[in-house]
């Protein structure tokens, strides 16, 4: 997805040659993603075949009018230049785009990145796998894998809605007490008040059911003579229960969207009340989009402020996705709603959970797998920090390592793919292949410390304060980890955070399109680099005066990149720790 400043550039670039023949419509501006030394943006030669030294180039002046007119930007342009790869290449003036950058930074502060509420849907979150939809008890049924990766999705998808300008929630649903024990070891607040309503909603849908247009009535030779032989024994009273929708029909007859994107195409008959007169797990289902519908604050019309229809979001495994869509459309055929279609549905698939090393002991269900990821952080700790009096700071500790650990791993693959995790049951087989998420923490928490030991010294007079950017020579920040840091990850976090919703906003149909693999991917790459900066050169320096204009520049560099880190964090729904 090209960003507003490939864009930008991209049209100044068409303005200033529309006076030459030159053919530039279909030019494309692309960012560079390393090598930077070479160049910041190009136009390949493929989509714009110029040569900057010709005559017909230099006659409209074109590297002195997009540096002038992008001089007020946030990345402003120094020079272009050109290779046998690319027809222009932009080098961005660094010192000045160093402070603009930071200082958009510094002013958002814990809003950077998060995009304004604005007139977009209203997004309900329904985790599908941790219902207690099933007419079987499932009280005491443990926690599974899938819905580990649920739990984890879950937070994850709700807050890239929220940062991305919607007005977000997760639905209320019914949940057993070991599914509630898993949202609560993983922070999340959910609320189950609907389990009380669900059966007397069944029976709501049921009567519709029963009278809709699209109710199949039994009409093969087979099926009379079934029925027949049922009256014959006396269980004819049976066959007057059942009761079965016709959604192929339903689909043909609202013209909606089958196949690709679509609604799954073997999409026939389905029961929403069985022969012993038991309302299906499936009506259940549809009972839950009902409520969710009406429930508290939604009054029949889930819209927000502006009026826009609400957008109900099922997220589901690939195994459970057939049926949440027979849910979807029983819902649409049988709501008594007066409205019921303000709400939109789309469905979110996630894949499978499979094992990524192989061990004679292995893990079975959610809880067990997080307890050994929670003995593995404990003994990472105590190895780090030593066998000390074990208070609630501590457990707060503990608790953030092994939801970081276990929302990387989960978050590592697209949600639409397999997840592949270390099911290891010993402890001691966990190594580095579990530690992404406590080091994306720990250089999170290693930043947060610098920056408070420098305000420490501040206010003991060893240091003067840190002075605005505005009144800071970036101009001496030199390396080129420094650019690096600045551009692709401090600045490129409002564009990551956008294009994790790109297929949602442009794909058509019921199918929803969010990458939940980005920003963990983001994450360790920038802790990554900010490691081995923070390790190669010194921020805190010495007194005098002629080291604290660099040191200033560090500094300020340093709490941008942290204010950043915390954000990202935050979209997966972890918690960053002042000190680890």
């Amino acid at each position: 997805m090209a960003s507003e400043i490939e864009d930008r550039y991209c049209q100044l670039v068409k303005n200033a040659l529309k006076e030459t023949c030159v053919d530039s419509a279909n030019i494309k501006v692309c960012r560079k993603s390393k090598d930077l030394t070479q160049g910041d943006f190009v136009i390949p030669r493929g989509v714009l075949d110029i040569d900057l030294d010709s005559e017909t180039v230099k006659a409209v002046h074109l590297e002195d009018t997009i540096v002038r007119k992008t001089a007020s930007d946030v990345l402003p342009m120094s020079r272009l230049s050109h290779d046998k790869y690319n027809s222009v290449i932009f080098f961005i003036d660094r010192k000045k785009a160093f402070g603009n950058i930071i200082q958009q930074v510094l002013t958002a502060g814990e809003n950077y990145g998060l995009q304004p509420v604005g007139t977009r849907e209203r997004v309900i979150v329904n985790p599908v796998d941790l219902h207690v939809c099933s007419t079987q008890d499932q009280s005491q049924a443990p926690t599974s894998l899938i819905q580990l990766r649920a739990v984890i999705l879950l937070k994850h998808v709700l807050q890239l809605f929220i940062f991305n300008g919607y007005d977000a929630e997760i639905a209320q649903f019914p949940a057993t007490e070991n599914v509630q024990d898993l949202l609560d070891a993983l922070n999340v607040e959910t609320s189950s008040s609907v389990a009380t309503d669900l059966d007397k909603t069944c029976e709501q849908l049921l009567e519709k059911a029963q009278v809709s247009s699209w109710r199949e009535e039994l009409t093969s030779n087979t099926e009379r003579d079934q029925r027949k032989a049922r009256e014959e024994c006396g269980d004819g009273e049976k066959e007057k229960n059942s009761v079965v929708l016709n959604l192929r029909k339903y689909l043909a007859d609202k013209g909606l969207q089958v196949g690709k994107n679509g609604y799954d195409k073997n999409l026939n008959l389905a029961n929403v009340k069985l022969e012993n007169g038991t309302m299906s797990d499936v009506l259940r289902e549809a009972a839950v989009i009902e409520l969710i519908m009406s429930g508290p604050g939604q009054a029949g019309i889930p819209t927000n402020a502006e009026g826009s229809k609400a957008v109900c979001v099922h997220l589901v495994s690939q195994s459970l996705a057939f049926t949440q869509q027979q849910a979807d459309l029983i819902w649409r055929v049988c709501s008594p709603s007066p409205v019921p279609h303000a709400l939109i549905q789309r469905h979110l698939v996630f894949g499978s959970v499979g094992r990524r090393k192989s061990s004679t002991s292995v893990v079975l269900d959610a809880k067990e797998f997080y307890n050994v990821r929670h003995t593995q952080m404990t003994q990472a700790a105590m190895m780090k920090y030593g066998d000390h009096d074990q208070g609630a700071a501590w457990d707060d500790m503990i608790a953030g390592l092994t939801a970081a650990s276990i929302s990387f791993d989960v978050l590592s693959s697209a949600s639409s793919s397999q997840v592949q995790l270390d099911l290891s049951q010993d402890e001691g087989e966990g190594g580095v292949d579990n530690r992404s998420g406590p080091f994306v923490l720990y250089n999170c928490a290693r930043l947060a410390t610098l920056l408070q030991s420098f305000e420490q010294q501040v206010e003991q007079g060893v240091y003067p304060d840190l002075p605005d950017p505005s009144e800071i020579d970036f101009g001496l920040l030199r390396e080129e980890e420094e650019w690096t840091l600045a551009l692709l990850y401090v600045h490129g976090f409002p564009r990551l955070v956008q294009d994790t919703l790109t297929s949602w906003q442009q794909t058509q149909g019921i199918t929803a399109g969010v990458q939940t693999h980005k920003v963990a991917h983001f994450l360790l790459n920038f802790a990554k680099i900010l490691s081995s900066y923070y390790s190669r050169y010194h921020v805190l320096g010495g007194r005098e005066a002629h080291l604290l204009p660099l040191m200033y520049a560090r500094l300020s560099l340093v709490k941008a990149a942290h204010r950043v880190l915390c954000n990202g964090l935050r979209l997966l729904g972890l918690q960053p720790f002042a000190q680890l």
